[in-house]
């Protein structure tokens, strides 16, 4: 599978550069600045979750799998009566539309999720979303918050995937280790599956990461695929299908997320992380024109709850950003498993700018894809 320009068009809307949003969105005439509110005290809580049950519904518009969400969001229904209307798109659609949804005036989002901190960055500055500040603010990782508006959900790392039956042993131990050299050994040639940066945030940093890595670089990627490796535009198809079934042996650019609940499910996946290992953080805030404006700062409160947080990282498979949290995640009781070694890196993203992340995506398809 070859990446097109459809698809590098797509990635470069994804951009993570703070440089150039507001544009995309019909510029800043309309910037207005962000709300800020909370901490809530425990009677205007009390008032608010009285609020929120009287609307009855809330509607999420999401970047994660519906399925993750729909889990996820399962508790917060049970727990308040309130109906968690799902939408879900790429980062790049749920920002286009959300964007043009409230410069039209036309408002149905209450809850946005992005996992582009630039993004959440133009919304705050347009005044589209809060900078709500939750009850548990301080029990998080304040790296992990975009804007003072975007709070973490869980985080996507980057990681080398491969199906154990059809990997030998000897090669297993260097793949868990994130060994990318050990995807050229002869018994791999033709098997591997290359997820390109075309893909998502993860997979950009990904390459970027090898690239600049004097003992890979462009030389490595190229051998890659002069042996026989196949570019993947997508890392849950390739997951789900090529790789749980065995088709292809191993794979890169594969985000943890992906491949750990196809874990859980039974299938013959393992994984190991790089070092580096970059990473990107799903985040959520509360539109400031959110129909449902007291159901969606009831579900940012509970969203960020340590309770909240431990259910997404089960169901997920992904780090979450709670500093009370501790890692019990069921992969963990894995023999094989073993956690990333510098956890969330998201560092990488405040040095790549829009020109600079265009200029690599485009040379990449040249020599790559």
């Amino acid at each position: 599978m070859t990446l097109n320009r459809r698809a590098f068009l797509s990635v470069s809307a994804i951009t993570l550069a703070t440089s150039g949003c507001g544009v995309l969105m019909g510029g800043t005439k309309n910037m207005q600045p962000a709300k800020r509110e909370g901490p809530l005290s425990d009677s205007d809580f009390e008032s608010l979750v009285k609020e929120a049950r009287a609307e009855g519904s809330v509607t999420l518009y999401c970047v994660p799998g519906e399925e993750t969400m729909r889990a996820w969001v399962r508790d917060f229904e049970e727990k308040y009566d309130i109906q968690v209307d799902i939408y879900r798109a790429t980062v790049s659609d749920i920002y286009r539309r959300f964007g043009e949804e409230s410069n039209a005036g036309r408002h149905l989002a209450d809850v946005v999720s992005m996992s582009v901190p630039s993004y959440i960055q133009d919304s705050v500055d347009q005044g589209w979303a809060v900078q709500y500040r939750t009850r548990t603010h301080d029990d998080l990782d304040p790296t992990l918050i975009a804007a003072e508006a975007g709070y973490p959900m869980y985080a996507v790392i980057t990681a080398i995937a491969w199906n154990e039956t059809a990997v030998e042993p000897a090669l297993q131990e260097r793949l868990v280790q994130g060994d990318y050299t050990a995807l050229q050994d002869p018994q791999l040639r033709g098997r591997v599956g290359i997820v390109g940066p075309t893909a998502g945030g993860t997979q950009l940093g990904t390459h970027l990461a090898i690239v600049d890595d004097p003992h890979l670089g462009w030389d490595y990627l190229e051998k890659l695929k002069s042996s026989g490796a196949a570019v993947f535009e997508s890392a849950v198809p390739f997951v789900a299908n090529d790789l749980s079934a065995g088709e292809y042996a191993a794979g890169i650019g594969v985000p943890d997320s992906v491949a750990i609940p196809r874990i859980y499910e039974g299938a013959p996946v393992r994984i190991g992380y790089p070092d580096p290992a970059p990473s990107s953080m799903h985040q959520f805030f509360v539109s400031a024109n959110a129909p449902h404006a007291a159901a969606g700062r009831l579900m940012l409160e509970w969203g960020t709850t340590l309770e909240a947080q431990t259910s997404l990282a089960e169901i997920s498979g992904g780090l979450v950003g709670h500093r009370r949290w501790r890692d019990q995640r069921p992969i963990r009781a894995e023999s094989w498993y073993r956690p990333p070694a510098n956890g969330i890196d998201i560092a990488w993203q405040q040095k790549l700018g829009r020109d600079d992340s265009d200029k690599f995506i485009q040379e990449w398809l040249d020599r790559i894809g």
